[in-house]
């Protein structure tokens, strides 16, 4: 069995969080909301500088990339492309269940406006996924 390679997996998860920024910031191209993780992450803090919303949604990348080196072979799929698509689905529902409650601002979620930024959410965590299963995949799972 082949141990994981965690720096890989940092570096990839890092990576897949930049894609997930810009898939959730290109939405607005196709007339979805744009999202901001980043400044979300900033407004959990209070009034802190938008840097440390950046910081924060880094790590959270390098944390789940970590996470998926670890725990890969637990995630349903033959090829890093349909662990990708899982991992998307599991961090949508990670962020719309657990995640945003506790850091967003109070607000309805099941709201029509919401609901966009749910399709929103969706791709971008979608691209995530995607980003970091594929990015980690020795040559032979892709």
């Amino acid at each position: 069995m082949e141990r994981p390679n965690y720096w890989r997996a940092a570096v990839c998860g890092f990576v897949a969080t930049y894609v997930m920024t810009v898939a959730a910031q290109w939405a607005g191209g196709i007339g979805l909301p744009r999202l901001d993780p980043s400044r979300l992450m900033a407004f959990s803090f209070g009034k802190s500088p938008y840097v440390f919303g950046l910081f924060a949604h880094a790590m959270n990348g390098v944390v789940l990339g970590l996470m998926y080196a670890k725990w890969e072979k637990l995630i349903p799929g033959k090829n890093a492309w349909i662990k990708g698509i899982w991992i998307g689905i599991i961090t949508t529902l990670a962020a719309k269940i657990i995640v945003g409650p506790l850091v967003g601002p109070p607000r309805p979620f099941w709201g029509s406006g919401p609901m966009l930024a749910l399709v929103t959410s969706t791709i971008a965590h979608l691209a995530f996924g995607l980003a970091l299963a594929v990015g980690y995949a020795r040559d032979g799972e892709r």
